[in-house]
């Protein structure tokens, strides 16, 4: 934010966070400060998560445990209403509360977004960062990017027998790029990237096109069978961490090529204008 008022002479910047669901809390930075969302006064909590099992993390006794300043975890909005309305579907609502999170019978709204605690103004007001969305959604170019949406494109490939979709971090960029993990048929060397190419381009928006492509022999998954995504986005497009084909989409690329030492370290120097 303090590159972007110097490049472009703003002085003051007021960010805000909010939703349209009733008992969404509202944070507005009124104070012009860096980096923040700004506070709020609607009771909440920022708990522990586990971005392997997406759920949060409770303790011995069931119950959810708040974070450290500083760290990042999942913001809860307590309702403390009668009205418990959200959506128009008693069961949709259901979906997006937790109940007995610090104590037997009280109840919280997930808002499905990670943020933290990064300190008090005037030793009053307790000012909040915007991590990231949580779950099968993350954000590219100003636009939500559903990998649920994405994966069921790539999955109609004919040599793909299963992906798993996620957003990576490139230095410098806002938002996170697409990923793709694949398993499929053949191997890397005989995969017809100019089809998958144009398959994704007629498909998807530009925004949701995946900029890497990870070859993987399986995809490991939960007891329930929900791929593990957790350290596939920790090593995103490691080449220090993976051995295994890494292939990516340049900008004004006409389509994938293999990873590079020298592309990657590019990539970490900001080379290339994503």
């Amino acid at each position: 934010m303090r590159d972007f008022k110097k490049r472009f002479g703003i002085k003051e910047i007021y960010e805000f966070y909010g939703a349209t669901e009733k008992n969404a809390p509202n944070f507005a930075n009124r104070f012009n400060l860096n980096y923040t969302v700004g506070f709020t006064l609607k009771p909440y909590a920022i708990v522990e998560y586990d971005l392997d099992t997406s759920e949060p993390i409770r303790d011995e006794n069931g119950h959810m445990i708040r974070v450290k300043e500083g760290e990042a975890g999942l913001l809860l909005a307590q309702i403390i209403t009668d009205n418990l309305y959200i959506y128009t579907d008693k069961k949709e609502d259901e979906k997006k509360l937790f109940r007995n999170v610090f104590e037997d019978g009280d109840l919280y709204f997930n808002t499905g977004d990670l943020l933290k605690e990064i300190g008090h103004f005037k030793k009053i007001y307790s000012f909040n960062q915007f991590v990231d969305r949580i779950g099968d959604t993350f954000r590219w170019k100003g636009e939500n990017v559903s990998t649920e949406e994405v994966e069921s494109v790539i999955n109609e490939f004919d040599q793909v027998e299963m992906c798993c979709v996620y957003g990576v971090q490139i230095p410098n960029t806002e938002g996170k790029a697409g990923m793709v993990s694949l398993v499929t048929n053949s191997q890397s060397k005989d995969f017809n990237f100019t089809g998958f190419y144009s398959m994704v381009q007629e498909n998807l928006p530009e925004y949701a096109v995946p900029k890497f492509i990870r070859f993987t022999p399986n995809l490991r998954t939960t007891a329930t069978l929900k791929i593990q995504k957790g350290n596939l986005k920790k090593e995103a497009y490691n080449l220090e961490e993976i051995e295994e084909p890494l292939y990516i989409l340049l900008p004004n690329s006409s389509g994938y090529e293999i990873m590079t030492k020298e592309i990657y370290n590019g990539i970490l120097n900001s080379k290339y204008n994503f």
